[in-house]
């Protein structure tokens, strides 16, 4: 399960809101701000044969379907930045 948790004025988080599910089989998970140039925010998932991932926001809190960004050979980095 993949969950957002939004700051509060207080300091403190909100309670969290399930925004996907199935994100177990990842080696590293990003935020990257918006590669897709619709204005809005993206994630990039690397699995554990080293293929990148893009889920491209939809400005409603979710992720559309994911889209191969990078084939093979991305496990070999320690991590996305």
């Amino acid at each position: 399960m993949l969950w957002r948790y939004y700051g509060t004025v207080t300091g403190g988080v909100s309670a969290r809101v399930q925004v996907g599910g199935g994100w177990g089989g990842y080696t590293s998970l990003v935020g990257v701000g918006d590669l897709s140039g619709d204005g809005r925010t993206d994630l990039v998932a690397r699995d554990a044969a080293g293929k990148l991932w893009r889920y491209s926001g939809t400005g409603t809190g979710l992720y559309g379907a994911r889209v191969t960004i990078g084939t093979s050979g991305w496990q070999s980095f320690k991590g996305l930045y």
